[in-house]
Order: C-alpha cells, then sequence, then structure tokens
C-alpha cells in the first residue's frame, strides 16, 4: 500500500512539473518551431530583449499586478482588522458578501463590469483593468489576512494605549509586525492572480494595454515563438528566487522566535 502512495505522489509531482521542465528546455532550443529541438542556444534570450511589443505587455501586467496586489492587500488589512474586532449581528453576512466574487463565474463579472464601463462612458486600459483584477484578488488576500487576524488577541489594541501608543502606533507597531507572513502571502496571491488573469483582460484591456497571458494567447493562432519560453523561464526563475527569499526569511523569523 505505501508503495501505491509513494508511487502516486510521484506521478502527480511529475505531472505538474513537466510543463515547467518542458517550457526551460524549449527556451534553449536552437530551432525556431517548438516541435523539433536542434540543440541548445540563447538567441531567444537575446531576442526576447529586443521584442519591443512582448515587453510592452510584460510592463503592462506588471504594473496592473502591482497596483491590484497592493490595494487589494491594503484594503484586506484593514477589513480584517475590522472583522476580527466586530461582534456585532451579521458578521457572517458581509463575510459570506466578501466571497461571493470567487464563487460567481469570472466571465459573468468582466461582461458586468464592461457593461458598466460601457454605459459609463469609461475607456478601457489599465484603470479599467485593476478595477477587473480587484474584483478577483481582494476576496483572495481578505480570506488570508482576516484568518490569521482572527488569531490576534482583541486586548491588543487596550494593552497598546494603555503603554501609551496612537491608534497608528498600534497599528504599525503591533498588529503590522504579527500579521506580516498573512500580509506578504495576501500580496503575493493577489500578485500573481492579477498577472495571470486571462478572463478579465480580455474583457477590459484597451487599445496599449494588452497584458502578457493577452498576447501569448492571441500567438497561439500563429504559433508560440521560442521567445515566449525564454520569458516563461526567466519568470519561473523570478518566482523561485522571491518563494526561497520569503521562505528562508521566515524560517529564520521562527527560530529567532523560538529562542527568544
Amino acid at each position: 500500500m505505501d508503495k501505491l502512495v509513494n508511487g502516486i505522489a510521484r506521478g502527480v509531482f511529475v505531472f505538474l512539473y513537466i510543463p515547467i521542465v518542458a517550457v526551460i528546455v524549449y527556451s534553449f532550443n536552437a530551432s525556431g518551431s517548438s516541435s523539433n529541438f536542434e540543440g541548445l542556444s540563447l538567441k531567444w534570450y537575446a531576442e526576447l530583449f529586443q521584442d519591443g511589443q512582448l515587453l510592452s505587455t510584460l510592463r503592462t501586467s506588471a504594473i496592473v499586478a502591482v497596483i491590484t496586489a497592493t490595494v487589494a492587500t491594503a484594503i484586506a488589512v484593514m477589513f480584517a482588522l475590522g472583522s476580527a474586532r466586530y461582534r456585532g449581528r451579521g458578521k457572517g453576512l458581509y463575510l459570506a458578501a466578501i466571497a461571493l466574487p470567487l464563487i460567481v463565474p469570472e466571465i459573468v463579472l468582466g461582461v458586468a463590469l464592461l457593461s458598466v464601463f460601457s454605459s459609463a462612458k469609461i475607456p478601457l486600459g489599465v484603470p479599467t483593468l485593476v478595477l477587473g483584477h480587484l474584483i478577483v484578488a481582494l476576496p483572495l488576500a481578505t480570506l488570508v489576512v482576516i484568518s490569521a487576524a482572527a488569531m490576534l488577541d482583541p486586548s491588543l489594541p487596550e494593552a497598546a494605549t494603555d503603554l501609551g501608543c496612537t491608534p497608528w502606533q498600534t497599528f504599525t507597531k503591533v498588529y503590522l509586525p504579527l500579521l506580516r507572513p498573512s500580509v506578504i502571502a495576501a500580496w503575493l496571491l493577489s500578485f500573481t492572480t492579477s498577472f495571470s488573469n486571462i478572463v478579465m483582460s480580455t474583457f477590459l484591456s484597451g487599445v496599449g494595454s494588452t497584458t502578457l497571458p493577452l498576447k501569448i494567447y492571441s500567438s497561439l493562432k500563429t504559433g508560440i515563438t521560442p521567445s515566449i519560453n525564454a520569458l516563461g523561464a526567466l519568470l519561473i526563475l523570478l518566482t523561485l528566487v522571491i518563494v526561497l527569499t520569503v521562505g528562508v526569511n521566515q524560517m529564520r523569523r521562527i527560530l529567532v522566535d523560538s529562542r527568544s
């Protein structure tokens, strides 16, 4: 039985990581076609940095994702702290309301937002992309932070006030340090959700605000170029570096807290 479970687990890991390995391998493919492998080459990485259109879509995706993640995390922190201190009736109702966009199909939200922006004659661009991505990312960020805020001692504000802290000092020196891991997790999750979003972007992107997922999707009609594989390999490397950096910092913090 143990051998069967181990075999299934290994098979799942292989299945999950085959696409990642394939992207990295084909980014070094000397051939211009993904169907043929003709040796190793770095020319696609050089071509990537000369592709102004592809880099422009990458820049747009990064800007939208950073703004979305920052706004979503800030709102999530405020909502989570307010929810943790709220003891009135109807708490479950507004918690369900914040999670509602996760239940509604994203294509429905995209069509609805497009109708609203069209009726209000709001031009499509980066602001509409941020608003659309925020609807998707905000519930995720809130659920991450609210679970951590619910574990905080409710007497913390009173204790901080007794020690002479202002409300702002209580927030920055008491709450934020305690919520730092969940805040970082919420920001990274929101950034990833926005950066890889394609449904909302399809409806809400305008002229000059095409995102990277839309660019890659449109390239399927003519074939994925190896330069896109090179970009994917660099994004995988960047993700790995961020995950390792955050993980190492969290491990050091845990070790310091355990020793103290």
